[in-house]
């Protein structure tokens, strides 16, 4: 992963405290999680790993290891890692770091528990950090490697099982449980993992390291990588495995790395987990036996059955031969035993006993043949004793008895007691039975075996096997009498003869061992040689012969056995061919060539073959009449003439089938024979359906053109014919359409086009009138090669011209539209608008008759067009046409005066021309000047008032 070293070095602080005894010299690398993102080195960091997928774990994750000082060439050793993760996705690293490399490029030497934490989110939380053991730990000791919780803590240990070293830290614990359920998140694992630094891309050749865990893992992934960063990842390679037991080994090998795993045991590194059985062949064999092997750099001895590690390419020495008294066992596997894979191997030792025999005898043992003689043998084994124990001087024991079996099975040590006798063979060498007398007993004798001291006699006399050969005893050798003392072979000397019987319908001559003499029936001796003589008889003007055409068995015969020679002669008749070609014919069902003049035999049947004769490869001749017959038995002399016609090849050239009128009939045209004078009417155009049909473009007879389409064969004719392919492109449209036909425009019409002609339609506006037209709403299809027929549909809309005599704005599908004139869809419904404000105190009114408009036809709208303003009177509202005439009147009682106020400030009563927008409010106040005059009269009465008072007071005289 990446970060900077003050990230590092902030994430490191808090948990100083709870170190201990840690290196601070420089900042060891990083324990990487699997393919890491954001990490920065510039070593190449190798992991060996095993994801534990089925894993018992809680709260303790624990491993064995067997730790290894092993370093490459930089100086740098590996860590030997157990990994965990908890429940809430933290990831805990633990294990044994050799000589593990710091960032400054150094590194610590030796051994050191190494252990480092990952947040949720895949970043560095505390570490890496090295803690040194408080003993000794050397290299092929086994380790303790533990992780479990304690309190809000989590304890991570490593203990020296052979030292007893030890050394240990406590961490945070981030969650309660360890799980194997977050897998591969962020690259962290619940698993095993060796883990190297690199000074270079390097792989392989590490030493083997085994890992041990206390419980059984079914489903597991074995894994390898190597990388320098996220960018540059040099490979990453898993296989799941789902183990059934733990006796099986997986093994996943990677450019020259190695690992393999049974779900207990992970080894890594050069080493190879062997499950080491034996099985004993026979029986039973009690005796401890050990195996002997390399691992690493020890020579260990273990006890089978076993389970070992060991180096590949080691050879495994174990036991071949052990001996117990009469009983044994030998190694059966081929040795040298050469380490070469891991998995199981079974050693297999046949259990032998000694068998003890008084004579060596033929036997089979197990179904074999075998010479039984005083050995090894081994256990289990079918043994069976033969009745006869053959020499090579054709002498043999006949075995009498066999203690205490002919047939047994070996169970053990055992000895074998055998009765027999001494045989010879006696062969008699003779073709015919010889009669005689065995110990003075008449018998027929014949080669067989005989006991010692058998005296044989043999008798001279003549054999008839049947009524047609008969023997002759001439000699018997050595003698007529043996004594049985040794082998011997008895030759019966004789003279053969068979009965040769003669049938010929003709007297026959022969030579008999050279000799010329007339052939009869008679006893002729074996091996006489009889040539009989081939005789041909002609008949009158040579109309007819007669011909010895077999002589069985054969002309020239060996006498071996009686035989019966007999003459066959057949009558011949003479046949005369008139033909001007070659003619062939089946001759009793044998093809042959007739010639001119031949001899036939008599009941021969011939049929004519009808062969068409080629002058060239483009003309022939066909036979056309044969005369008098062409199949016929002969029994008299016959003439046989021919008759042809001419035929020329008619040669092809089209690149279609080519469509034809010939003799009467439509016909497929192709290359082939016509008759001399055929007319040939080749169609112009064939139609294959209704939409597709080829046009003949071009004609060319022996490579000329030529115009007309009829041909008559009257020589060979190679004939080059051009059509085209065309299919009818259809048209269904209401208006006319233009197209893009081969580069021409056109009005497009449904019609022929070649196969491959380009067509593109155009989107146009069809003008039926200036105020009524046809707008096309899609083509299907728009353009095309042509390929095969189509229907192309139009989808067209009439529209037509609304127009107004001066601007106005129509409502169209909810748009509004400012325009004298419009193209309307037929149909459409419009509206004018009636009021078009400019402004909340401005508009104009259209005036008109109809402000809803159904469009069926072209239409012409009068249309008035009204300025008007709002004009608010004293609070009351009303719109008025532009130049209208107001007049601000308000009546008021005669103490009140009053005058509007607003746009236009006037008097009570004036008017007001409407150019704009108005409003005008009326203000009302006391009528100064009648309120003047009232008080002026009120003060008037009651001046007059009072001065009447006064007079009305005073005293009259």
């Amino acid at each position: 992963m990446k970060w900077k070293l003050i990230i590092v070095i902030l994430l490191i602080i808090p948990q100083v405290g709870l170190i201990n005894n840690h290196h601070n010299i420089a900042k060891p690398l990083p324990l990487s999680p699997l393919v890491a993102s954001n990490l920065e080195i510039t070593l190449v960091d190798e992991q060996l790993f095993i994801v534990l997928n089925s894993y018992p774990v809680t709260t303790n994750m624990s491993a064995y290891v067997k730790v290894i000082a092993q370093s490459s060439v930089s100086g740098y050793g590996p860590a030997y890692l157990i990994n965990a993760i908890t429940n809430n996705g933290w990831w805990y690293q633990l294990g044994v770091a050799y000589n593990w490399p710091y960032t400054n490029g150094s590194y610590d030497p030796g051994f050191h528990l190494i252990y480092m934490v990952w947040a949720s989110n895949g970043s560095p939380a505390i570490g890496p950090f090295l803690v040194n053991f408080n003993g000794q730990v050397n290299s092929g000791d086994e380790v303790l490697l533990e992780m479990y919780f304690s309190g809000s803590n989590i304890i991570l240990s490593a203990y020296d099982i052979y030292t007893g070293a030890t050394a240990s830290v406590s961490v945070n614990a981030e969650g309660t449980t360890f799980t194997t359920s977050n897998n591969l998140i962020h690259g962290f694992i619940t698993g095993l993992m060796t883990e190297w630094y690199h000074s270079r891309p390097y792989y392989g050749g590490e030493q083997g390291v085994i890992y041990k865990l206390p419980y059984f893992s079914s489903y597991f992934t074995l894994g390898a990588d190597e990388f320098q960063n996220s960018s540059n990842v040099l490979f990453y390679v898993t296989h799941d495995y789902l183990a059934q037991n733990n006796y099986t080994f997986y093994n996943l090998s990677f450019g020259g790395a190695f690992e393999a795993s049974n779900g207990v045991y992970f080894v890594t590194g050069d080493l190879y987990p062997i499950f080491l059985n034996y099985k004993i062949i026979g029986g039973n064999f009690t005796q401890q036996l050990n195996v002997t092997y390399q691992c690493l750099n020890y020579i260990k001895t273990s006890e089978l059955p076993s389970l070992i590690f060991a180096n590949p390419g080691t050879n495994l020495t174990v036991p071949t031969l052990i001996v117990k008294g009469f009983s044994r066992i030998i190694l059966i596997n081929q040795t040298p035993i050469e380490v070469l894979r891991s998995g199981n191997l079974t050693l297999y030792y046949q259990l032998q006993y000694y068998v003890n025999v008084n004579i060596k005898v033929n036997s089979t043992v197990n179904n074999m043949p075998f010479n039984l003689t005083s050995g090894w043998y081994n256990a289990s084994s079918n043994i069976s004793i033969s009745n006869y124990t053959y020499y090579s001087n054709k002498s043999r024991l006949y075995i009498i008895s066999v203690y205490p079996s002919f047939q047994f099975t070996l169970k053990g040590p055992v000895n074998i007691s055998i009765i027999y006798v001494l045989q010879y063979y006696v062969e008699l060498v003779s073709s015919l039975p010889v009669f005689g007398s065995i110990n003075g007993t008449n018998t027929t004798i014949s080669s067989n075996w005989f006991n010692a001291n058998t005296i044989i006699q043999i008798y001279n006399k003549t054999f008839y096997p049947n009524n047609l050969t008969r023997i002759i005893i001439t000699k018997i050798s050595p003698s007529n009498i043996i004594i049985v003392n040794k082998s011997y072979t008895v030759f019966i000397k004789s003279l053969v003869q068979y009965f040769v019987k003669i049938i010929s319908p003709i007297r026959v001559f022969a030579l008999i061992n050279g000799s010329n003499t007339t052939l009869s029936s008679n006893w002729y001796n074996a091996n006489t040689s009889i040539q009989v003589e081939n005789i041909t008889y002609y008949g009158l003007n040579d109309e007819y012969r007669y011909l010895i055409v077999n002589i069985l068995p054969s002309q020239n015969i060996i006498i071996r056995n009686p035989i019966i020679i007999k003459i066959i002669a057949v009558k011949q008749y003479p046949i005369h061919v008139i033909s001007p070609i070659t003619v062939f014919a089946l001759i009793n069902g044998t093809n042959e060539t007739l010639p001119s003049f031949f001899w036939i035999n008599s009941g021969t049947q011939i049929n004519i073959e009808n062969i068409t004769y080629y002058i060239n490869n483009t003309s022939r001749l066909i036979i056309t009449n044969i005369s008098p017959y062409s199949s016929f038995v002969v029994n008299n002399p016959i003439n046989i003439s021919i008759t042809t016609l001419s035929q020329y090849f008619l040669n092809i050239s089209s690149n279609h089938l080519v469509y034809a009128y010939v003799n009467g009939k439509n016909v497929t045209l192709n290359s082939n024979w016509y008759d001399n004078g055929t007319e040939i009417i080749i169609y112009r155009i064939w139609y294959f359906n209704s939409t597709e049909r080829q046009y003949l473009v071009s004609i060319s007879v022996n490579g000329k053109n030529i115009a007309q389409n009829v041909i008559i064969i009257n020589q060979p004719i190679f004939l080059r014919l051009s059509y085209v392919i065309q299919y009818y492109i259809n048209l269904t449209s209401n208006i006319p359409v233009k197209a893009i036909v081969n580069t021409s425009l056109v009005t497009f019409k449904p019609n022929w086009y070649d196969e491959g002609t380009p067509i593109m339609f155009l989107n146009y506006t069809y003008y039926v009138t200036n105020d009524t037209r046809y707008i096309i709403l899609s083509i299907t299809p728009m353009n095309f090669t042509v390929n095969h027929s189509l229907n192309v549909i139009v989808k067209d809309m009439e529209e037509f011209l609304v127009k107004a005599n001066n601007p106005v704005i129509f409502i169209i599908n909810n748009e509004s539209i400012n325009t004298s004139e419009v193209w309307v869809p037929n149909g459409e419904i419009i509206q004018v608008l009636k009021y078009y404000y400019i402004s909340t105190n401005e508009r104009i009114f259209y005036n008109t008759t109809n402000y809803t408009l159904d469009v069926t036809k072209p239409l012409d709208v009068s249309v008035i067009p009204v300025r008007e303003y709002l004009v608010n009177i004293n609070g009351s509202s009303m719109w008025l046409p532009y130049g209208s005439i107001v007049t601000l009147s308000e009546s008021l009682p005669i103490y009140e005066q009053g005058k509007w106020v607003g746009t236009y400030n006037v008097s009570n009563g004036a008017n007001i021309t409407i150019t704009s927008p108005v409003t005008e409010t009326f203000v009302t106040s006391v009528n100064g000047l009648f309120v003047g005059i009232i008080l002026l009269i009120i003060g008037l009465i009651l001046i007059i008032v009072l001065i009447f008072v006064i007079r009305s007071s005073k005293p009259k005289f």
